[in-house]
């Protein structure tokens, strides 16, 4: 038996593909850890991806970054301890990720981790410090890309890495034709459009700064859709921006996974703290701001499709950067887009899970 553990709404995309994948070598027993649970952010997902239920929703819920893994830790560890599976495989860098790998380890289960060797100069931030513990305890690296294997090789010589590229290209790919259309997921929406998410910390824990970011949302010569994660909205709700418009920005809300690629697709650019959302653009030949001072997908800045803009930048900067970004590439993506694969991730999680010890 494989145990394939996730608890977010990224995961629940990754693991569609990867469930699939690993059936093939037997038994896959899914653990949610219920990390979201908000219905748009989870199990919307499982409907339109295709998705069984999860054998065991572990009900983890929010909390402090501590409580949150701590009850991830012990709920996992009870379930693994049950059901003693061959390998534990893990996803991406979240409470999730660190809080199952940690049980798995303990119990002496081998760890399977996806998504290995990303890495952000800021080495407190909470993604990087699960990122670094899973890799150092996981006995397989499953890497998305070039820069992440050779870290690996050199930091981890005693694991197995196996280059695999990015699970999320599986995903995109074999949904792509059934993506609607924008207009049908914001009725009036025009193009051209821009489309905007913001749901990190360092965004929506600091006020002034998530104004600005609004703010400069707000007075671009195009209208913005802004996708309001749950804790997005509350931050916008004590800035007293909860009305559905701002100037040409339109607050709606988080919307499913199927409909964030399109309006995505269809956008002239996105602006986004989303790793997720990064690579999406990036594959769908959509030009990108990041609202962040780096990003662990450092490949898409490289190739021009994704431009940098620190948090703490002025509302002028940031409206400037998104026009710097639509002028550049004006509809086109001449960039290469396979530096995370070509959409064949899962297979080779599987055959490397199969070639296993």
């Amino acid at each position: 038996m494989i145990a394939l553990c996730y608890g977010t709404r990224p995961q629940v995309i990754k693991a569609s593909v990867l469930r699939r994948a690993l059936a093939t070598l037997g038994p896959v027993y899914a653990i949610d850890t219920g990390q979201h649970y908000d219905y748009a952010l989870n199990a919307l997902l499982y409907e339109q991806l295709g998705v069984a239920p999860p054998d065991l929703f572990l009900e983890a819920g929010s909390a402090s970054h501590a409580e949150q893994t701590a009850t991830i830790l012990t709920r996992a560890e009870a379930a693994l301890s049950r059901l003693r599976p061959r390998v534990v495989v893990v996803i991406g860098d979240t409470n999730s990720t660190l809080g199952v790998a940690l049980a798995a380890a303990k119990l002496r289960l081998p760890v399977v981790h996806v998504e290995a060797g990303l890495r952000a100069a800021d080495r407190l931030m909470a993604e990087e410090i699960n990122r670094r513990v899973v890799d150092a305890i996981a006995t397989l690296l499953c890497t998305p890309c070039e820069a992440a294997t050779r870290r690996m090789r050199a930091v981890h010589p005693d694991a197995t890495v196996v280059e695999s590229g990015d699970v999320a290209r599986d995903v995109l790919e074999s949904v792509r034709s059934r993506l609607p259309a924008p207009a049908s997921v914001v009725p009036g929406l025009v193009s051209p459009y821009l489309f905007a998410t913001l749901h990190r910390a360092e965004l929506t824990d600091i006020p002034a700064r998530l104004g600005a970011v609004v703010g400069a949302l707000a007075v671009l010569d195009l209208p913005t859709i802004l996708a309001v994660h749950p804790r997005t909205r509350a931050a916008l709700a004590a800035l007293g921006l909860d009305a559905e418009r701002q100037g040409a920005l339109r607050l709606v809300p988080a919307v499913g996974y199927l409909e964030s690629l399109a309006l995505a697709r269809g956008a002239a650019a996105v602006v986004t703290d989303s790793g997720g959302l990064q690579r999406e653009a990036y594959w769908l030949g959509t030009p990108c701001v990041t609202v962040r001072g780096e990003t662990e997908w450092e490949e898409t800045v490289a190739l021009g499709a994704n431009l940098l803009m620190p948090p703490e930048a002025a509302a002028a900067e940031l409206a400037g950067a998104v026009r710097s970004q639509i002028t550049r590439w004006q509809g086109r993506a001449p960039w290469n887009r396979t530096v995370y694969g070509e959409g064949h991730a899962a297979e080779k999680v599987t055959s490397a899970i199969a070639a296993m010890p």
